[in-house]
């Protein structure tokens, strides 16, 4: 039982970063508990989110979670079940409504926007999370390289680098890949000899090419910072796109159109 209860501290610990927008949280369900009137709102806001916390810390569900269903890196979703953005605002504007002096509420609302801010870290922070360049919220790179490879009629397969392959299969699914997710997740990390070989911080040309035809594969995309160790046109995988800071090679001696 106490290895289940250090589970759910643990990851509580990790949930919470910095822990300022948890204390936060637990400041405005206090507040609520004792100032929010309405019944339905009580109900949803205080009574809901202290039985779920409730629940997590009970062993009961970490044992069920962890180790009867084997999702101990998972077991962080549970706490997306309690409401902590939606209770921290409405108690924020319950307490704000309060106010009478406008200088005051004025800068308790700039006191609680910087919490907010120094509570949490920027998204793009993040290795998988880039600015929007189109529509479908996706590299533009990965559109352009796809647009050039997609044969109407067929599959063409690819393989990219690993900060583009999760993105492939959101724009088309037409292009497909040798490998998938399930290489890029480190508690999983299904690799093989040619994402191994992608993913080395030196390629060597031949193996790589070896691998690639191995593997059924039309289309290499390169980073232009990746370093490959020999030239893939010396094994017939031909430069025949770029973009700003990707380069495409196909295979000259596989055949792409359509039966």
């Amino acid at each position: 039982m106490g290895d289940l209860l250090k589970q759910s501290t643990q990851t509580v610990l990790a949930y919470a970063g910095n822990g300022l927008l948890t204390l936060y949280f637990l400041v405005a369900l206090v507040y609520l508990l004792a100032r929010e009137k309405d019944k339905g709102n009580r109900s949803v806001l205080t009574v809901y989110p202290i039985a779920a916390i409730m629940l997590f810390f009970i062993p009961f569900t970490p044992y069920i979670i962890c180790e009867k269903a084997g999702e101990t890196e998972t077991f962080y979703r549970f706490l997306w079940l309690i409401p902590m953005t939606t209770v921290s605002a409405y108690a924020t504007i319950l307490f704000l409504s309060k106010i009478k002096y406008k200088v005051l509420k004025f800068i308790l609302c700039t006191v609680a926007m910087v919490c907010v801010a120094i509570g949490g870290n920027p998204g793009y922070q993040s290795p998988v999370m880039v600015p929007a360049e189109n529509v479908y919220q996706i590299p533009q790179d990965v559109i352009d390289l796809c647009d050039y490879m997609i044969v109407p009629g067929r599959e063409v397969e690819c393989a990219f680098p690993f900060e583009l392959t999760q993105y492939v299969r959101q724009y088309t699914a037409y292009v497909v890949l040798p490998y998938g997710y399930e290489t890029l997740v480190e508690r999983w990390r299904f690799t093989d000899d040619l994402s191994e070989e992608m993913f080395k911080d030196v390629s060597d040309a031949g193996n790589l090419a070896s691998l690639l035809r191995e593997n059924g594969c039309h289309y290499v995309v390169l980073n232009k910072d990746h370093v490959v160790d020999g030239d893939l046109e010396d094994y017939d995988y031909h430069l025949v796109y770029s973009t700003k800071q990707y380069l495409l090679y196909f295979d000259q001696k596989t055949d792409i159109s359509v039966p």
